[in-house]
């Protein structure tokens, strides 16, 4: 089953009234999806989830932010290993940032 590449030999004919169809349609529209890639989706995992598509804008938000909350990560286990300790306000503004950039992501996935 997790072969992508090779051709699937055996096909399923379904009858469908015309309200049933657009059914369909829609939730693989929805989905983001074929119906053929809905259904098996249905028939695999008992659920469908649509696809997840970013724009590069997106993606360029989501890449800065982390780009951000890593380098905060570095700065804060360079002054650690110092043995100068994290102060408790570096590790609130990282959370907040961490915090931030979940909901953005959230907000993106969410579209």
């Amino acid at each position: 089953m997790a072969e992508h590449h090779r051709k699937r030999p055996r096909q399923f004919k379904v009858s469908l009234y015309e309200e049933e169809l657009e059914v369909l349609e829609r939730k693989a529209e929805t989905a983001s999806m074929t119906k053929t890639e809905y259904v098996r989706s249905v028939v695999l995992l008992g659920a469908t989830r649509g696809r997840t598509n970013f724009s590069k804008e997106d993606a360029g938000k989501i890449r800065y932010e982390l780009n951000r909350i890593g380098n905060n990560i570095n700065q804060i286990a360079y002054q650690a290993n110092l043995n100068c300790g994290v102060s408790k306000n570096d590790f609130y503004i990282l959370r907040e940032q961490f915090v931030k950039l979940v909901g953005e992501f959230d907000e993106i996935v969410s579209k």
